[in-house]
């Protein structure tokens, strides 16, 4: 279960955003969640799960990009036994029937390749799954949402995705800013994330207003994501008492005594 305290921030457009989910969450309507690496897009995917009427029945994520094209008809829709050479003697259930009655999670839409586009199309429109080597049709009660890090009304223009699809998916849209657009939540996101280390390692370690300093000037191609990482990684070298410039890796810039400090952006 993901509470709405999973969701950190007190930028407008995520104050917004959680307020929208609890209104998203009480219908079956698809969702597209759109944005860039990092940006906490499944998360979003479950809170809405967990604030709807299938937050008992299960929530089943599918990273799209990850699966070989070869393999994703059959993780996606299952198989029968002998349905392939290789293919396990007791057959197999796919994700969409494994998602019956709750939510299945298509991270990564838009490294699905055409030909399967359409078979997620047919079943957002019948409601139902064909199992690879199968020969009878099997009734799905899911509720599908999908997110992207790419632009699909570009594919699409491109001929890489399926317009059809598109619109069948994009009923909701929900787009997550990057965190170089949500800068203020810098402060709030690293005391999450070190409250969750220290109560995990029974450790009390601060950090410096230098490396939030620091934090404000990075870029974050990696968003959320990113910064999760690089403090985990300052947590595991630094000492038992405060996380420091050196704790960071290199790419990492710092102002010198003399300049500016942003003694406004403390933790």
């Amino acid at each position: 279960f993901i509470d709405m305290d999973y969701i950190v921030g007190s930028n407008k457009q995520i104050r917004q955003l959680k307020d929208s989910i609890k209104k998203i969450a009480k219908s079956n309507s698809t969702v597209l969640i759109s944005g860039e690496s990092g940006t906490g897009k499944e998360l979003i995917a479950r809170s809405v799960h967990s604030q709807s009427d299938r937050a008992n029945r299960p929530f089943i994520a599918v990273n799209c990009a990850a699966i070989p094209d070869s393999l994703l008809e059959s993780e996606l829709f299952g198989y029968v036994k002998g349905a392939f050479t290789g293919a396990s003697v007791q057959g197999r259930v796919g994700k969409f029937e494994l998602a019956n009655k709750g939510v299945i999670f298509l991270d990564e839409i838009g490294d699905m390749p055409l030909v399967m586009q359409a078979k997620i199309l047919r079943v957002l429109q019948e409601r139902e799954v064909d199992m690879v080597g199968g020969t009878k049709p099997i009734p799905v009660d899911i509720r599908v949402i999908s997110a992207t890090r790419k632009n699909l009304e570009n594919m699409i223009r491109e001929g890489t995705f399926r317009e059809d699809l598109y619109y069948r998916l994009n009923v909701i849209n929900i787009h997550l800013p990057p965190l170089r657009e949500r800068t203020e939540d810098i402060p709030c996101l690293v005391q999450y994330y070190m409250d969750k280390l220290n109560r995990e390692y029974k450790r009390n370690v601060g950090i410096s207003k230098k490396v939030i300093e620091a934090f404000y000037r990075h870029s974050w191609n990696g968003n959320v994501r990113e910064l999760d990482n690089v403090i985990k990684g300052a947590y595991a070298v630094c000492d038992d008492l405060e996380i420091l410039p050196s704790d960071l890796p290199t790419k990492f810039e710092f102002k010198d005594e003399n300049a500016v400090s942003y003694t406004h952006l403390t933790l």
